[in-house]
């Protein structure tokens, strides 16, 4: 096996030495006909779709009211750069308390203190109730210094991650210190200048403008002192830690076990993922889409009900939460951002279930083909039985559902999860990795694929290397 997959990777770096474009042709049978994508190509479709949906969210990201995304950027149906400027953000009401250097370039952005002919609430706060120092129309985009197609960080550390298991060559290598080493050079690395952009696949250092809390968290623990493996945050001590993000990081371990027991495949995944977020809707979230990607990846192709019946049962392991997201948004603005919820009152907001549902599937059943899509999912708008906020809870259950309501249109799907607003980058980063396992690299809309940063580096460095080369076991 690991002669077979040395082979596989020298036919990639011909095909990227004599190619000029990445986007593959629809495999086909010999009789004309769309053939089904084999496991690798379903791998790589996952790995290729969670940096196109990341990469298509990232100028809506965070916006909560989904008439300014209207408004400023009419519908998402192109990949493109972002405003410089974002009324929502609340990056400079942000802080980072760490020595070591993750800001770079992008510190003057956080943290900005207020005018002395202002105080903060003179300004007028953001979607959450908080207070900040910088008017609307001022306030920095959270991804300014990113341009068409680029990634987020969030997404930029995970293909790292991508990067670091290719490099172990189908061996059973994978070591957390190692991994971990390799983040902090990452992250510590200055990201280029802007007259010397010679990295658009970030590959070097990622030049994102925001940090997630669960990063900033990190590396002001390792500023401490504190040795990396035990640097990642709680969920019980900081609410965001519960964010989808930590199930994306996880994607490229998935992939790179996925030949393993799925209870394996599982736990490896969140071994990886406490490197970063210690949580338990985290870990139920990747106990949920561990199994969904293995059984689309080992999937024929050939039962239209496949898919269908993998999704149903994804979501019946699920309860929804109780809270829905106008519920949410009172209770952040009546305590004046959610920092301020009593820690009791803010862990029930997380884990105590809708009773009237036994199960999200139950749920999603029940509502009409064309229900509102701000019914189903919001926070200023609608019905929004889901939050749009980041966490694993609400964010797992609106990806589920757009799987559900778009299974034969990657292209709708993530779509309608940019439009949505909130944390649209990392739940279109787990949305392309599921309709990437359904419908494989050459079933993803190609000219989104084409319009990534640097396709080749994504693709072939990246999403196809490591689908050429699952963990095997060996002696010696």
């Amino acid at each position: 096996r690991e002669a077979r997959s040395r082979k596989l990777l020298q036919k990639l770096a011909k095909q990227r030495a004599t190619r000029r474009t990445t986007a593959p042709l629809v495999p086909t049978t010999s009789s004309g006909m769309a053939a089904s994508p084999t496991v690798e190509e379903r791998v790589a479709g996952s790995l290729v779709g969670l940096a196109m949906g990341d990469a298509l969210a990232m100028p809506v990201h965070w916006f909560y009211d989904s008439a300014t995304i209207r408004s400023e950027y009419g519908a998402i149906t192109s990949m493109r750069a972002p405003a410089p400027t974002h009324r929502e953000s609340m990056i400079s009401g942000m802080t980072y308390d760490g020595s070591i250097d993750i800001l770079h370039d992008k510190a003057r952005f956080y943290d900005v203190p207020a005018r002395p002919d202002a105080t903060k609430h003179a300004t007028g706060g953001d979607t959450h109730g908080h207070a900040l120092s910088v008017a609307p129309e001022s306030r920095t985009h959270y991804h300014a210094s990113l341009r068409r197609g680029q990634n987020t960080a969030t997404v930029a550390i995970a293909r790292l991650a991508i990067r670091y298991l290719v490099a172990q060559r189908g061996r059973d290598a994978y070591a957390p210190d190692a991994y971990l080493r390799a983040l902090e050079t990452y992250a510590t690395t200055p990201p280029p200048t802007a007259n010397d952009d010679d990295d658009p696949g970030q590959v070097r250092a990622h030049n994102d403008v925001y940090l997630d809390i669960w990063v900033r968290r990190f590396f002001a623990s390792a500023s401490r002192g504190v040795p990396l493996v035990h640097c990642a945050a709680n969920q019980r001590e900081s609410w965001s830690i519960g964010s989808l993000d930590g199930v994306v990081v996880a994607v490229p371990v998935i992939a790179a076990y996925r030949e393993d027991a799925e209870a394996i495949v599982v736990a490896r995944a969140w071994e990886h993922a406490t490197l970063s977020h210690r949580s338990v809707t985290v870990a139920a979230a990747i106990a949920v889409l561990a199994p969904l990607l293995l059984g689309l990846w080992r999937s024929s192709g050939d039962d239209p009900g496949a898919f269908a019946a993998l999704l149903d049962a994804a979501m019946a392991k699920l309860k929804p939460p109780k809270i829905t997201g106008p519920e949410m948004r009172r209770s952040y603005q009546s305590h004046r951002g959610p920092g301020n919820i009593p820690r009791d009152e803010k862990w029930r907001q997380h884990m105590v279930p809708d009773a009237a549902w036994p199960t999200l599937r139950d749920l999603v059943h029940s509502w009409p083909a064309d229900v509102p899509l701000e019914d189903v999912a919001g926070w200023l708008h609608g019905a929004a039985r889901f939050s749009t906020a980041c966490y694993c809870e609400h964010a797992m259950a609106i990806v589920l559902y757009l799987c559900h309501r778009f299974p034969d249109d990657p292209r709708a799907a993530l779509r309608a999860n940019a439009e949505l607003g909130g944390h649209s980058t990392a739940r279109g980063a787990i949305l392309g990795a599921i309709l990437g396992a359904k419908h494989g690299l050459a079933g993803l809309p190609q000219d989104w694929l084409a319009d990534l940063a640097d396709p080749v580096q994504v693709v072939d460095r990246e999403a196809k290397a490591l689908a050429a080369m699952p963990v095997v076991y060996y002696e010696g």
